[in-house]
């Protein structure tokens, strides 16, 4: 990386982390990009350089890793089942340290109060999910119920991870929680996977 490209990190991050502060201290909606710009020490006019407008500096984390599921499981051996380099896939995002955690838990609370960003975030997990479903389609030689199914459900378990951090007092790590789901699935009748009628036994 080259240092144009660190500087602009680096002002994209202060920019973030007051938004952040702005929104713990007085709320979301409160925040204005004026105020923004000056806790981060740039001009309004820089802010919209970055950001077109707060919401996008709030999902800059998120926007930033879109992609991210798709590109781990592309990287993961050829010849390793689709459901192996899944269950790795998931390990390995959610294998978080804790600095990296704590800006997570800040950020969803933000989202939990904040409808325009958290109704944003809807696209961003569409778009995480058909790159996801497309790696896992080059993969799996499978039909495209299949690749969907596997592409829902690994989200969905990154998501319930991810609340388990957020509203726990257990302080399972996310990775392990996530491996704990994994296992419980793969543990045949005792997983909670709905059943065709007339199936069930």
């Amino acid at each position: 990386m080259g240092l144009r490209e660190k500087k602009a990190q680096k002002v994209r991050a202060a920019i973030y982390d007051a938004m952040i502060a702005l929104a713990e201290r007085d709320g979301y909606e409160a925040a204005t990009l004026e105020q923004v710009a000056e806790r981060a020490e740039v001009a309004v006019s820089t802010v919209y350089r970055y950001f077109a407008n707060k919401d996008a500096i709030l999902l800059d984390p998120l926007e930033r890793t879109v992609g991210m599921l798709a590109g781990l499981l592309r990287a993961r051996p050829e010849g390793e089942a689709v459901a192996v380099s899944l269950g790795r896939v998931v390990h390995a995002a959610l294998d978080l340290d804790p600095d990296e955690l704590a800006r997570i838990r800040r950020l969803r609370a933000q989202l939990d109060r904040a409808p325009g960003p958290r109704a944003r975030l809807w696209d961003l997990v569409y778009r995480e999910r058909l790159l996801l479903e497309d790696a896992i389609a080059e993969r799996s030689g499978r039909d495209q119920l299949w690749n969907a199914a596997a592409a829902h459900l690994t989200l969905t378990i990154v998501g319930m991870a991810h609340d388990h951090a957020r509203d726990s007092l257990d302080e399972t790590a996310p990775a392990d929680y996530a491996d704990r789901i994994i296992t419980m699935l793969h543990e045949g009748t005792a997983a909670p996977i709905p059943v065709l009628a007339g199936r069930a036994g």
